[in-house]
């Protein structure tokens, strides 16, 4: 992969953009926000290259209030060398005093892809090709309770259509649920526990997450499910340029789940060096530890590593079922108020790696 020819470009408009904010690495009082927008050159094991562009406002919802974290609405705009499109919206808002959060996300996507059937053994010459079109949209809410702890409610929709794929082949012959297409319409509740002092690159702090998501035709879905995920992250200075995050992940499905319901290990957030979705299944628990180091300037390093597993079900996982990856990459501040970075990872997995490059941390 070429990616690092294009870095120079990409660094360079997103920093000429984030020209427009204040030249200090603060908000005065006056300013009720930030706006940040480049246009972005990628290429990753699923997409190939791929050219779009960002546009992202960040504000507070109370501007005297600087206790408050930074609330931020992102539109993001793909497409690749694949011919694969991907339109995003975004947002999360923590009101006055922190005391409720908003939750939004809204993505169109079409999407060549591919698919090695489900369980943790597949073969790695097992993957063929296919194609589908799907909307999704999430809205979540949250109310403290006590201190750091919330509670609130999540809804999902997402409408997918059939899927295009080889007639015969793995999806026909594992009789993989969804693949003709369909809605999901699901409700559930949330707890959160988040401790962090930053949202995007925190250096201290809890994240502690629980989600149950009950999928019934009751509420418009055409299968009926029911999803719990589980994501617990802890964050240790070392030092006042350095920090250890460490992260965990469980994802349970009970029911017909269809295909893009269930859980997926790869991609860019996890699991870096796989293929997103390589391995799938209903059943997923993974671990990931991150050292970031601020160097100089704008400019940072950090090293990962990480384990990951998917089942059939909760009493499958075995210990020699674990496949790991590692990796290192670079990173560019955007904004050293908000501690936004522009991350470019490279991860090293077993018969694959890939470089990612992203907005935000993986975690």
């Amino acid at each position: 992969m070429k990616i690092f020819l294009f870095m120079p470009l990409l660094l360079s408009c997103a920093f000429t953009y984030c020209q427009s904010v204040p030249s200090t690495d603060t908000l005065p009082p006056r300013h009720s926000g930030n706006l940040l927008a480049f246009p972005f050159i990628v290429r990753s094991l699923e997409t190939d290259w791929g050219f779009g562009g960002i546009t992202a406002h960040f504000f507070k919802a109370e501007k005297h209030d600087t206790t408050i974290r930074t609330s931020d609405v992102n539109l993001l705009a793909l497409y690749t060398l694949k011919k694969q499109l991907i339109i995003v919206l975004s947002s999360t808002i923590f009101f006055p005093r922190e005391d409720r959060i908003g939750r939004f996300q809204a993505s169109y996507s079409y999407y060549p892809d591919k698919c090695w059937g489900l369980g943790d053994h597949t073969s790695f010459d097992a993957g063929e090709p296919f194609t589908q079109k799907q909307f999704f949209i999430n809205p979540q809410f949250l109310q403290r309770v006590h201190r750091k702890l919330y509670v609130g409610i999540t809804y999902e929709f997402q409408h997918s259509d059939k899927i295009s794929y080889i007639t015969g082949g793995v999806f026909d012959k594992e009789n993989i649920a969804g693949r003709y297409g369909g809605n999901t319409s699901g409700a559930g509740p949330i707890i959160s526990w988040d401790t962090r002092n930053n949202a995007y690159s925190p250096d201290h702090g809890i994240f502690a997450e629980m989600q149950f998501v009950l999928f019934d035709p009751h509420l418009g879905s055409n299968f009926k499910f029911r999803v719990f995920n589980a994501d617990l992250r802890k964050f240790f200075p070392l030092d006042k340029r350095s920090v250890l995050g460490v992260q965990g992940i469980a994802g349970l499905t009970w029911g017909n789940t269809p295909f893009r319901k269930l859980e997926e290990l790869g991609g860019s957030d996890m699991m870096r060096g796989y293929y997103g979705g390589r391995f799938t299944d209903k059943c997923l628990m993974a671990y990931q530890a991150e050292y970031r180091r601020l160097l100089f300037w704008r400019i940072g390093m950090v090293a990962f590593a990480a384990l990951g597993e998917v089942s059939g079900t909760p009493s499958g996982f075995g210990l020699d079922g674990f496949h790991y990856s590692y990796g290192g990459g670079a990173r560019f501040m955007l904004s050293k108020d908000e501690k936004l970075n522009l991350r470019i990872d490279y991860g090293i997995a077993r018969h694959s790696n890939a470089f990612n490059v992203q907005l935000r941390e993986a975690f």
